[in-house]
């Protein structure tokens, strides 16, 4: 131990191998090893701390992400970045969310099956048939053994080819604010954050809106099947989509009132245009994979 004013033995820090007094190294700022370490109390400092910072800052990007729609991309860009969750990590972390809530309130929007890619498809039924037949002959096996695995290998890839609609719509947005001048990664952060609200809407909002609306009219002695309607869930998150939308490219790239409503309803025209976009690649992958 040091006597008193006689500077510190300096140490060498097992991260970087730089010498230094300090407790904490001057080029890395590794923190020295001290007993204190190895204390229960410092453990469970340490996992409070953790637990506490990430909840909050994950509370704060959620909030704003639902109420201040396009607020978290301009933040990005203007360098704060340290209080929200990233961009793509949001956009993961809805992403479970997601496909975890698929076993309570099951959705096709994504994993679509073979059933709906064969008898729901009003873009390419008759290519996905005669696709189906061929690899089945191929395969050798009967059409129910290849839906089902089929339809498992679709569910693993879907968690994973979604992450091409952020592209998808970055382009889009390119396109229709051009003249912005923006970067091109500019528009991809707007549109991972879209989705990660899109994702937050299908695997929270909607199915807890569902069930709690099926629970009130089935007090009422009302058919739930107002509300668990497809057409209907489709419209409501249409409309969802489409007024965040507008408000997000209003905040984010600043244009005018009608020139936002013209681009919004011209990406809700094409939202799921796109979105069959992404079912026949996954249509494809699928085929070869299975």
């Amino acid at each position: 131990m040091n006597s008193p004013g006689t500077k510190p033995e300096p140490v060498t820090c097992p991260s970087c191998g730089t010498e230094t007094p300090s407790l904490f190294c001057d080029k890395c700022g590794e923190k020295k090893f001290t007993a204190y370490d190895l204390s229960v109390r410092h453990f469970m400092a340490e996992a409070f701390s953790a637990v506490t910072s990430l909840d909050s800052k994950v509370l704060r990007t959620v909030w704003l992400l639902v109420s201040r729609p396009g607020y978290l991309s301009s933040e990005y860009f203007r360098g704060s970045r340290v209080r929200y969750v990233k961009p793509l990590q949001l956009f993961l972390l809805f992403n479970v969310i997601y496909y975890f809530s698929l076993t309570v309130m099951p959705a096709t929007t994504f994993t679509t099956p073979l059933d709906t890619q064969l008898h729901m498809n009003n873009y390419y039924p008759s290519y996905a048939k005669a696709r189906v037949e061929q690899v089945v002959q191929q395969k050798r096996t009967s059409y129910q053994d290849f839906e089902k695995k089929y339809n498992q290998e679709a569910g693993v890839l879907s968690k994973t080819l979604i992450f091409l609609l952020i592209p998808l719509f970055a382009l889009l947005f390119y396109a229709l604010f051009f003249k912005k001048r923006r970067f091109l990664a500019e528009h991809v952060v707007v549109s991972t954050h879209f989705w990660a609200f899109d994702l937050l809407l299908l695997g929270i909002f909607l199915p807890a809106a569902t069930m709690m609306a099926s629970v009130l009219l089935r007090a009422l002695h009302i058919s739930p099947g107002y509300v668990t309607n497809d057409a209907v869930r489709s419209a409501v998150v249409q409309l969802s989509l489409a007024i965040y939308l507008f408000l997000m490219l209003r905040r984010f790239y600043a244009a005018s009132i009608w020139y936002c409503a013209v681009a919004t309803a011209a990406i809700a025209w094409s939202f799921f245009h796109i979105v069959w976009l992404y079912r026949f690649f996954l249509f494809e992958v699928t085929l070869r994979l299975v």
